[in-house]
């Protein structure tokens, strides 16, 4: 009878040992999802960080597997990751949001030397778009232009402005500040009173302001190239004693930072660059190339838009 009982028991072990290897091999044999490499400039800053939720969840939704890389903000880190994301990840695709928009170089050699679909996010290269590439963003002068025109419509046309501008080595600092010019040289009554750099640091933004205010600069405006710049002016002159709204603050991105400061009436006014819109067509561009689907065009244009106190509500919940 023992002798019986051992034998069911070994052969009730021996079924449940294969059971539990089919089940394993069964796994095994599922097939990898694809991977897209998701390459961002930097994590620690609201746009990106924006645009790489944006990104990695479309991607998730698609079926794909996001790998992300983080550059610091350092373009040399950044060749070095792209290359792994080609030799050691085995990425399918690539998304980039470059670090320097004119030394993508190297990166974009690395990626067409493996055959693997590249497209650009946010900063567009100033090298050409070539086979195997594209780009999606935003036609960067245009919020520049809108900014000009809200600001001079506000100040009746007449006041002294400061201007914020972004990192010089992205297209979008360059257009922004130029779109802003080309349209504040219409009004006669306007002047740029100062143009200073701030990499589209709040950090920079705050230190700038805090140095005009001691300088006592007459402002009548301070307008930034990104959302992050213009938090800084704010926070500076709540520091020196002015009241929320004293002056008029107006950036680009419309942020839940920046709208959460247009609620407090600190902030005027922001132009809305669609985080969420780049993302998603990023991803979806670079599926599609994969994928080897006809007519997929070389770049994608999501619209501005601008948010003043009579529409920001509408962005609130994003």
């Amino acid at each position: 009878m023992k002798a019986i009982d051992f034998l069911g028991a070994s052969l009730f072990a021996v079924c449940l040992w294969a059971a539990s290897w089919t089940g394993a091999s069964a796994q095994t044999d599922a097939p990898a999802k694809p991977k897209i490499g998701i390459a961002m400039a930097e994590f620690d800053d609201n746009f990106p960080t924006l645009l790489r939720e944006a990104m990695s969840k479309e991607a998730r939704k698609q079926g794909w597997k996001p790998v992300f890389a983080d550059g610091h903000s350092d373009q040399q880190r950044q060749n070095e990751e792209v290359a792994s994301l080609i030799a050691n990840d085995h990425v399918d695709a690539i998304v980039i949001l470059p670090v320097d928009a004119t030394a993508t170089a190297t990166m974009t050699k690395t990626i067409r030397d493996a055959k693997v679909p590249l497209v650009y996010v946010n900063r567009k290269p100033s090298e050409p778009i070539g086979e195997g590439m594209a780009y999606v963003g935003s036609q960067d002068i245009l919020a520049g232009r809108m900014q000009a025109d809200y600001v001079a419509q506000q100040l009746g046309g007449k006041g002294e402005v400061a201007l914020m501008v972004g990192q010089l080595s992205t297209e979008a600092a360059v257009l922004r500040t130029r779109g802003f010019k080309e349209v504040l040289a219409h009004y006669p009554g306007m002047h740029l009173a100062i143009e200073q750099v701030g990499d589209w640091s709040r950090e920079k933004g705050m230190a700038m302001t805090a140095d005009w205010l001691k300088q006592d600069k007459k402002l009548d405006a301070i307008v930034a190239n990104n959302d992050e710049m213009a938090i800084g002016a704010i926070i500076a002159l709540h520091k020196a004693g002015r009241a929320p709204g004293s002056m008029f603050i107006m950036g680009i991105d419309a942020t839940p930072d920046a709208l959460a400061q247009m609620d407090r009436g600190a902030m005027k006014a922001t132009v809305y660059q669609d985080a969420k819109g780049q993302g998603v067509a990023a991803v979806d561009l670079a599926i599609a190339m994969k994928k080897g689907e006809p007519n997929v065009p070389r770049a994608v244009d999501v619209p501005f838009k601008l948010i003043t106190p009579q529409n920001y509500k509408d962005l609130m919940a994003y």
